[in-house]
């Protein structure tokens, strides 16, 4: 597109219509090999196609004619005709260049853009995604009439646009993903009407860069929408007119919580009640917001092709969404919840819960006490994840498909640790970051029967390991990270982890010495102790008390040296 190879296409955008081209040429295997990195897609070309295309183009191509520059990022990016790889970014490249459409400045810790940029009056696409230190941009950029794609994603110190960016009559694509910096937009943002994609737009105070200016953009993807605490009232935020944009598909709004608007919290519910957005929604995050409600739009009607829900820090909202109502949802995360928060769902019983839901995150809902009022046989029916943070009285209930959890907080009771029994399809289990408990009930793994994985880490005050351990037949792997008062390991629970084939214990400088056990787990392949001055003592090899424990493992890591058998 940015070449000019694309032409219209009846109603088609210009970017379906290179999505097209793209795929024929795909299939007609003149690309392959995909690959994805950090969400970007990346196709090699065959070494024969390359070598065709290169032959269909001057060998001498000149400075005047070069159409693209891309300063090196990839191991294997190779160049086309009028296209040049360059090792290292120059200023001299705006200067000699003239011809440019296509300039790839991203990832090379680029601090200011010059303003020479402003000669490339042919420049089509300009990346400069990755710079983390740019803060602002040249005015002269806005000269650019032909820029079509302005991608500046990861530019985390960026403040602000130049204020003319309005001027960029032919740009369709912003990208102002994790721009965390960004304060507000330039003025009349609206004036774009080529836009399609606007990965942020933050709200500004003055009115030529409020909310309004969204109103007549026909925007594509997704957008982040900051500093909502600047929206005025309900009838400013419905400007917005978000519940016509079909074409969005992500959705992420945010209150800065340094910021706090003058209106009451009611008056809040309504700002975000008027931004309703259209059904074709599929991701939804909002963070920040301080009304005491979420809002009615929140629904199996609105939200019904919904797939993922983010909410975090929305301490004021007494009671959740019927969220075990969206039909297509498969994660949810629930993070710094209100205290009068006692269950995630409060629906019927009867009714079918959370049908898609695979994966569940919850944090910081410290009366939070589980996850549905009553529960029933349809709820949650194909949950494979769970995370649980600093959730005190939570108890987890039985759930038949869940295959690995995440639980960490100080005041984790024997409660909802034996709870975890409840989990018999479980296989990886991690339980970190608690200060108080100092042993693990017996009935936590006596059910968990097909427990591959688990990992105890930053248990400060965690002295011994139940018995329990033994019936985990299936245990593979056993991580213990940073158990400062653990003492010993357990005689009878070592005996029965007769799968296990790695052990790791790092920082117990506690810890006495290995279980007689030990020597006989056959499978055992891998022993690493990190950290743990005792142990490490007993372990060295030839003259330490426990080698004889040790000696039919193949690979022994006693830290600082290796120990080969």
């Amino acid at each position: 597109m940015a070449q000019g190879f694309l032409l219209s296409k009846g109603n088609l955008e210009l970017e379906d219509v290179g999505n097209e081209v793209w795929n024929e040429l795909y299939l007609r295997s003149f690309f392959q090999e995909i690959e994805v990195i950090y969400g970007r897609t990346y196709f090699k070309m065959h070494d024969l196609i390359h070598d065709l295309a290169t032959s269909l183009f001057s060998a001498s191509a000149s400075s005047n004619n070069i159409r693209e520059i891309s300063v090196k990022g990839h191991p294997h990016m190779m160049s086309i005709g009028f296209a040049k790889v360059v090792s290292s970014y120059s200023r001299s490249h705006l200067q000699k260049f003239v011809s440019l459409r296509v300039l790839n400045l991203s990832y090379i810790e680029l601090k200011h853009l010059p303003s020479s940029i402003g000669d490339l009056v042919h420049l089509r696409y300009l990346n400069l995604s990755g710079n983390l230190r740019i803060r602002s941009l040249p005015k002269q950029l806005c000269k650019l009439q032909n820029l079509q794609t302005l991608d500046l994603h990861r530019c985390y110190s960026l403040s602000c646009l130049p204020k003319e960016t309005s001027k960029l009559g032919s740009l369709r694509n912003l990208l102002l993903n994790d721009c965390y910096g960004l304060t507000c937009m330039p003025p009349r943002i609206a004036s774009l009407t080529c836009l399609k994609t606007l990965g942020c737009f933050a709200v500004g105070r003055k009115k030529s860069c409020r909310i309004g200016e969204l109103r007549n953009l026909n925007l594509y993807g997704s957008i982040s929408i900051t500093h909502l605490e600047r929206v005025k009232n309900d009838m400013d935020a419905k400007e917005a007119n978000l519940s016509a944009k079909e074409n969005l598909h992500s959705l992420s709004m945010t209150w800065d919580g340094d910021e706090r608007p003058h209106r009451y919290e009611s008056e809040e519910v309504e700002v975000l009640e008027a931004l309703k957005p259209h059904s074709n929604l599929t991701i939804l995050k909002i963070s920040g917001f301080k009304g005491i409600r979420l809002p009615e739009w929140m629904n199996h009607s609105v939200l019904k092709n919904v797939v993922s829900i983010e909410i975090m820090y929305c301490s004021n909202c007494s009671c959740l969404p019927p969220f075990g109502e969206l039909p297509c949802l498969k994660s949810l995360e629930l993070q710094n919840g209100s205290a009068e928060v006692e269950y995630v769902d409060s629906g019927f019983p009867t009714r079918r819960r959370f049908p898609s839901l695979r994966k569940l995150i919850i944090g910081e809902f410290h009366n939070l006490k589980g996850l549905v009022k009553k529960e029933g046989e349809e709820q949650f029916p194909v949950l494979e994840e769970m995370e649980i943070q600093w959730c005190p009285v939570f108890v987890i209930p039985t759930l038949s498909s869940v295959k690995k959890l995440v639980a960490y907080g100080d005041k984790s009771d024997a409660i909802g640790f034996s709870s975890i029994s409840n989990l018999r399809a479980l296989t990886s289990l991690r339980i970190r970051d608690n200060k108080e408990t100092t042993s693990l009930p017996e009935e936590m793994f006596k059910s968990l029967a097909n427990l591959k994985y688990l990992k105890i880490s930053f248990f400060k005050n965690l002295k011994e390991l139940p018995t329990s351990l033994a019936s985990l037949n299936a245990l593979k792997h056993l991580d213990i990270i940073w158990c400062d008062a653990l003492e010993s390991l357990s005689e009878e629970g070592v005996k029965g982890l007769t799968s296990l084939t790695q052990l790791s214990i790092t920082k117990c400088e506690m810890l006495q010495c290995l279980p007689e056990g030990l020597q006989h787990l056959t499978a055992l392949t891998n022993l690493s102790v990190r950290d743990c001055p005792t142990l490490a003592k007993r372990c060295e090899k030839g003259i330490g008390q426990d080698c004889y424990k040790i000696a039919h493992i193949p690979d022994v890591f006693i830290y600082p040296c290796l120990i080969p058998n």
